[in-house]
């Protein structure tokens, strides 16, 4: 009768050298699911930063457009006419009212300031 036990090594050494490729294979496709999550999380990562670039470009052209619309709303204020009542006309002795017409005026409030009894 010949002994069991080199058979039953034999067989463990068997199915230990057949699950070592599978162990093996197990551990590199582990490695490429881990490779492949670190580049998805990298390209969240871009787009995320790519989004924010965006925004601040746009926030950015916003602004600028705002100060051109400023810009183009002084220059036409620049570019209208004066009021007559914000011009500067020069001191007192520029206003010149004839005699006659003051003289009229001066009489209409006088008649309005007796009528109202003041």
């Amino acid at each position: 009768m010949r002994p069991i036990i080199p058979r039953v090594a034999l067989a463990g050494l068997a199915i230990a050298v057949l699950a070592t490729p599978t162990l093996a294979q197990d551990a590199y496709t582990q490695h490429q699911l881990g490779v492949l999550e670190s580049q998805q999380q990298m390209d969240r990562y871009r787009g995320v930063a790519q989004q924010n670039e965006l925004n601040a470009l746009s926030s950015q052209m916003q602004t600028e457009r705002a100060l051109q619309d400023l810009r183009r709303q002084r220059e036409a204020s620049d570019l209208a006419p004066a009021t007559p009542w914000l011009s500067p006309i020069g001191g007192p002795e520029d206003v010149r009212i004839p005699d006659a017409r003051l003289a009229d005026s001066n009489a209409r409030v006088r008649a309005i300031l007796a009528r109202d009894g003041r």
